[in-house]
Formats: structure tokens, sequence, C-alpha cells
């Protein structure tokens, strides 16, 4: 492809002459060897590339872009002092157009390690100076083999050169040289596009996947506040990115260039529609919608910026957190702390001895009655024998005698029956009212006996009430007048010892909307404390409870047993303000001492030395010291308040080629946006 392009080039310095006089001759062979390519080609090239990548992308989740004026600047700072003296850039329907003012000396550092070169180089010292005009675009494919990559490939279009001046050796004018150059250049610009095409310098593969794998125990530190001697060091697995790109794509117009891209997990691939003669309003509509859909953007800031979506964001770390299976370790020194706290004696306003409980009884005695209907049915069958006892012999007819004896026999009985059954029923009917009347006088009794019940609890229960209600007035009096005598006494002491930690991170998950994060801690520890104390009794109180001061020494072990801590962290930011609110919700942990820290009071010798009468009357002290000092708890759930924070997420101002580029974070429902303008 190289010695292709020399030698066009070369059949274009050595046929300008003939050019001239050939007519169109030249350029039907020109044609022939290297097809031309115009900027309408590219441009519809960049087109239907652009949106055969937008139709493979149903949801984006990165997206960036950037206006002219920024690239004008970034380009303008990149160029100068190579010759560059003005730089303009433009959006011409997918295809960005640039013109270029150049005054250029070559140096003979430019022409890289050739001695002829830069000898010769050196001996002409060429200087010129001109404008030149060209399009630029690029489109992007998704290729599977032989790995997963995003294929870019620029689209270059000529316009025009022009050559205002080319001087040789300081004093030759080679002018008219190049501009006869310059319009040859011109004439077969699309040829010369059309053989640059597919030159691998204008394509370029990037990988589709991120890094491989991070393993986030090497570049992470965790250091503990400054000297502090605990040392902490995190574990964790290696994390693979769990998204690759599925699609990229551009649009250049409306003095703007903005790329959309999808990320997918690596077993998702996204199949690109071919497009053909598509159309640009297509095109911008489509991203129109997607920057809608997918993060609620509907204006484009000016400058650069890129948005993520916030599901993406979430997503990513969730599955960071679920491969890592992170855990910070911490073992060290505890500081020797040292606490003072002055015992008052209990306030007697602080007792509620209003009565607890309702006396009133529930227990339903209602009245049950036997309702049943005692009269028998009066449905009495009268039966009769109804047999023909006729018969006729040799034609002569008369009546059966013993026929019509067995009939009337056969009545009598059906007569007798009917009789006892009328004359039967109202001996059974009072039978059965003697029944009802027998068992609604055992309702009745029953009832009366539910009632009594009842009210003999209700009179024990407004007793016992009255009777709390007495000894808690008589307690809160003496609490009272215990108060009155001033203070128990001092409770000084110290902590230290040696302990570790180790927190493990699971079920992290941040809501898709980035406004509530949950996750659970896995809890484990230890600690052995030297503990120092010392009572010294002060007013008349104290020196009730206790004569002399008192002192105890004793080794605690501190347990964290393993525990799983349920994590709720909120976060929200209210339209238009730039400061974020959270809380962390309230989370209990247990704590586990061993001894009993109360036994290193109750229990010890110097205890029932100074404070003989107390040790006596007391086998766990009835003043609640627990308040003062949490110390003296064995099995302990300490819950750890809400906690409120807000912040104002601020990202460093970014030189860029000698100015300023000052970053802005926003947000939108759906996505995370940072923008800034130089």
């Amino acid at each position: 492809m190289r010695w292709g392009i020399f030698l066009f080039l070369g059949v274009l310095a050595g046929a300008g002459t003939w050019y001239a006089l050939s007519g169109d001759n030249l350029r039907d062979i020109v044609n022939t060897h290297w097809p031309p390519v115009t900027s309408e080609q590219q441009r519809q090239t960049a087109i239907d590339g652009a949106l055969s990548a937008l139709e493979a992308m149903p949801t984006p989740n990165v997206a960036a872009g950037v206006d002219v004026k920024t690239i004008e600047m970034i380009a303008g700072e990149l160029l100068k002092g190579k010759g560059v003296t003005k730089l303009s850039v433009e959006t011409d329907r997918q295809l960005l157009k640039v013109t270029a003012a150049f005054d250029l000396s070559l140096r003979p550092e430019d022409a890289g390690d050739d001695p002829q070169k830069r000898a010769w180089i050196e001996r002409l010292k060429p200087q010129l100076a001109g404008r030149a005009e060209f399009f630029l675009s690029a489109t992007t494919a998704m290729v599977t083999a032989p790995k997963r990559a995003i294929q870019v490939k620029l689209l270059p279009a000529f316009k025009s050169l022009h050559i205002d001046k080319i001087t040789l050796a300081e004093r030759y004018d080679a002018t008219a040289a190049g501009a006869l150059l310059a319009s040859l250049l011109e004439s077969y610009a699309d040829n010369i596009i059309g053989t640059l095409t597919n030159a691998p310098v204008l394509n370029a593969e990037l990988p589709a996947s991120l890094q491989d794998q991070f393993d986030p125990s090497g570049p992470i530190k965790i250091n503990p506040a400054s000297g502090s001697s605990f040392k902490l060091t995190l574990s964790s697995q290696p994390v693979r990115s769990p998204y690759e790109l599925g699609s990229a794509t551009l649009l250049i117009d409306n003095s703007r260039v903005i790329v959309l891209a999808q990320l997918t997990p690596p077993a998702n691939t996204l199949t690109a529609k071919t497009a053909s003669k598509g159309a640009l309003s297509d095109l911008a509509a489509g991203f129109t919608r997607r920057m809608s859909d997918g993060f609620d953007l509907r204006e484009v800031s000016t400058g650069a910026w890129v948005a993520v979506a916030k599901a993406l964001i979430a997503d990513t770390f969730n599955s960071a957190f679920a491969q890592a299976q992170a855990c910070i370790a911490g073992t060290g020194a505890i500081p020797k702390q040292t606490f003072e706290q002055k015992i008052p004696t209990p306030d007697a306003s602080a007792i509620d001895c209003t009565p607890r409980g309702d006396c009133t009884q529930t227990q339903a005695c209602d009245l049950k009655e036997d309702t049943r209907d005692c009269r028998r049915s009066r449905n009495c069958q009268h039966n009769h024998d109804t047999r023909e006892c006729r018969k006729c012999v040799v034609g002569v007819c008369a009546n059966d005698p013993i026929c019509e004896a067995a009939k009337a026999s056969q009545n009598a009985i059906y007569d007798a029956d009917y009789t006892a059954c009328v004359n039967l029923g109202p001996l059974y009917d009072a039978a059965c009212e003697a029944q009802k009347a027998t068992q609604n006088g055992l309702y009745a009794t029953q009832k009366a006996q539910c009632e009594a019940e009842k009210s003999t609890k209700k009179l024990a229960c407004e007793a016992e009430k009255t009777g709390r209600k007495m000894a808690c007035e008589t307690y809160k009096g003496a609490v009272d007048a215990l108060h009155r005598t001033g203070n128990v006494g001092n409770f000084d002491g110290s902590i230290s010892g040696t302990g570790d930690l180790r927190i493990c991170f699971r079920d992290v998950a941040f809501a898709p909307d980035l406004a509530k994060l949950s996750m659970k801690l896995e809890t484990t520890g230890s600690a052995s404390l030297d503990t120092s104390f010392k009572f010294t009794p002060l007013d008349v109180a104290g020196h009730i409870l206790c004569q002399l001061p008192w002192t105890a020494d004793k080794n605690i072990r501190v347990t964290v047993p393993s525990q799983s801590i349920g994590v709720d962290v909120t976060l929200a930011r209210s339209p238009g303000e730039p400061e974020y609110r959270g809380q962390l919700k309230a989370s209990p942990i247990r704590l586990h001492f061993e001894p009993n820290p109360t036994s290193l009071v109750l229990q010890n010798i110097n205890f029932y030395l100074a404070c003989p009468v107390t040790a006596q009357l007391v086998n766990g002290m009835t003043l609640n010291l627990a308040p003062f000092v949490p110390e003296l708890l064995k099995d302990y759930t300490h819950t750890l308040d809400p906690i409120d924070f807000s912040f104002v997420p601020t990202i460093p101002d970014q030189p860029l080629f000698g100015r300023t580029i000052k970053p802005i974070a926003s947000e939108t429902p759906k996505a995370l946006i940072v923008s800034g303008a130089p």
C-alpha cells in the first residue's frame, strides 16, 4: 500500500504537463488504478456505521461529549510550535471540517536519523506557508475473532490545499511549483483518500475487555490515624471486571461530538444491524432518545463532559465487593486511657410510682341456655287394611268370611297403634321440658360462679397495685433522702492493653439509583485489657456506704463474638444543591467481658474491707453504675447511634496545556455527570 501511494505521487509529479495537454485521459487512468473516495462517500459510510452500532445498543450506560471550541483549543495547544498558525474546527453532518493555516520551516531534526535527509534539509532550509482544509470522521465495529475487540476506522476526506509561499535556501522562490503540486493534489485528492482508506495507519483495534484481574489488597493501602500503633491490613480476592465494551458509536453534529457506549457482561453479545444509506436525522433522533432513556439527559453541557449510568456504577461496585470478599484486619496496642467520673446519688424525680397494668377482667361470663323445642311431632300414622275379600266361583260371587275376619283383626291393630301414639305424646313432651329446666339451672349456677371469680381476681389485682405503689413511694422517699446527702464518690481508673479486630464486607448492595447502600459487616475480635479502678467516697452518702477509699486491679478479656451486623446507608441530594446528605442507620454490636467486670468491684477484697456495711447488704450494687462506667457489663449489646453526614463532592481543577479546567459534578435521576470547560 505504501509503495502504491509513492507510485501514485510519482505519477502526479511526472505527469503535470501531460495533465495540462491531455484533459481527462490521465484522470481515467488514475481512477482505474486508484478509485476515488469522495467526502460524501465518507460521510455516508460514517452515518451508516454509526447507525449500525446504535441499533445494537438498546441501553447505553456510558456517554461522553466535547464541543468544537474545546477540540480547537486542545488541538491548537498540541500543534503549537509545529508550524500551525491558525486552526478552525467545525461540524459538517457527521464529519469534522478542519481548516489549518501553516507557516512551516523544516529542521534537520524533523528528518529523524537519516543523515542524507538531514543534510538535504540543512542545505535547502525549506519554508512553506499556506492553508489546508480536510474532513475527518470515524466508524466503529465489534469483532469477536480471534478475540473480542472494537475496530476504529478513521475516515479522512481532502477538500483543498492552497500554497501561499515556498522558499528554498532562504532565497529561491518555489511557490509556483508548489501551487502546481497543490492543484494536482486537489484534482486527485479523492484518489489519494481512496488509496489511504484501507491503510493500516487509519485502522486501530482496541480491546473490548477491561483489565483481566485487579487485586485490591495490592495498591489499596489502609493507614490508621497518625501516631497509632494499630496496624491495619486489607485482604481480598482478585476482582474481574463484570463488563466488556459491547458497542460504541458517535455523532458529529451541531458543533459537538458525542460518543455513546454500552458495557455488557462478557456473555452478552450485542448484534449490529447493517445500515445502508441512512439519514443523519435518524442518527440524531436515535442519540436524543437514548440520551434521555439511558441518562435522563436532554441538554448537553458545553466543553467536555462524561456521563455514567448510576445502575452501571451500582452493579460494578456490587460485583467488585462480591468477588473481592474483602476483609480488614487490625492488631496492635491499645493506648492507655484514663477516666474519672463523679457518681451522684440517685435522683428520686426519675422514679415513677404510677401503677402499671389494667385490672379489668376480660373473662366472659355469658349465660348459656337450653333452647330445644320439646313438643313432639303429632304426625301419628293411621293405617288401614284395604284388601278385597269378595270372590266369584262358577258365576256366583260372595264375600269370603275368613278374609273379612283377618281384615277386621288387622284394622283393629292399626287403630290401637294410632290411639297409643296420640295419647303418649304429651308424656314425652313433659319429660323433655323437665330436662331443659335442670340444664338451664346448671347454666345459671356456672354464670354466678364465674362472676364471683372475676370479682375476686379484680379485687386481688387492685390490692397488688396499691401495694406496689406504696412500696415504690416508700423506696422513692428513701432515695430522695439519700439524694439530699450529696454524692456517693469519685470513680476513676485507667485501661490499656492489646487487641485485634477483623471486619469483612458481605452482601454489599448499592441501589440502582445510588440512593441507598446496604451491607453486612462480619466482625470478630478480642482485646486483653489491664484495668485499674479507684473509689473515693464523698459527702455523707458516700461515707455511709463506704468508709474508706478502695482500689481494684484486674485483667479483663473482651471479645467481639462472631456476628453479622446489618448496615444501611441512605444518600440523597436536594435538586439544585451541591450538598449530599446521608445517614448511617443505627447498628447493634455485641461485646462480651470475661470475667464479669462487676466482680472487680463486688468480689474485690478491698471493697469488703472499705465498705463492710454495704458489702453485707448488697451482693450487687443497687446504685446503677453502668451508665457511668459502661465497662461494668458482662454481655453488652451496644447500639451505634444513627449518624447524619453531608459532603459536597469536589473534583480538583485539571491543568490542560497551560489552561485550567474546573470540573463540575452533577447528576440526573439516572446518571452521574462530570463536565468542564477550559
